[in-house]
């Protein structure tokens, strides 16, 4: 009897340390499961953040709009407001990150940096009269303007594009 129970001790750390290696793999799989999770936590997270950004870049745009004096916006005096033209001609494009000139010295700039965070930027583009809006007699016509904001943090690029209506 003495020589079964030598066999089965050994049998016995045997399928211990097979536990433990089980065990171990089970171990090392949830952490690389938990690291992968928490990398697209902070993907997701980052991507949200620039577009809120961007997003909140377009609003100062419009609300920048809302404040100028309707001859500034007619003779187009701030840098960051251009017209259709501009855009039609492909001279800038701001759908397209690498057209937005932002404090290059080389080029002036045609957009404005946001006060929201230092990564962001929003210009202005005024489409012309609207659909409509050129049978108004009181002498003040509705413009179509496209209102885009840029946000760069995180390495990304995203961008916003609001249509908005201003009578002037």
């Amino acid at each position: 009897m003495k020589d079964n129970k030598q066999s089965q001790s050994g049998s016995v750390l045997v399928i211990t340390l097979l536990v433990m290696v089980a065990v171990m793999v089970l171990g090392v799989a949830s952490l690389q499961t938990t690291s992968v999770e928490l990398n697209i936590a902070r993907n997701e997270r980052e991507i949200r953040e620039t577009f809120y950004l961007a997003e909140g870049a377009a609003m100062e745009g419009i609300q920048r709009l809302k404040a100028v004096p309707a001859v500034d916006l007619e003779e187009r005096v701030f840098f960051w407001h251009h017209d259709r033209e501009s855009i039609g001609n492909d001279k800038i494009g701001f759908r397209d990150p690498a057209q937005w000139q932002m404090d290059s010295g080389a080029r002036s700039p045609n957009c404005m940096r946001s006060a929201i965070d230092p990564d962001t930027y929003f210009a202005a583009v005024n489409w012309g009269v609207a659909p409509g809006g050129s049978l108004v007699q009181t002498g003040s016509r509705l413009y179509h303007h496209r209102v885009y904001g840029l946000c760069t943090k995180h390495g990304g690029n995203q961008r916003v594009e609001i249509g908005y209506f201003l009578r002037y």
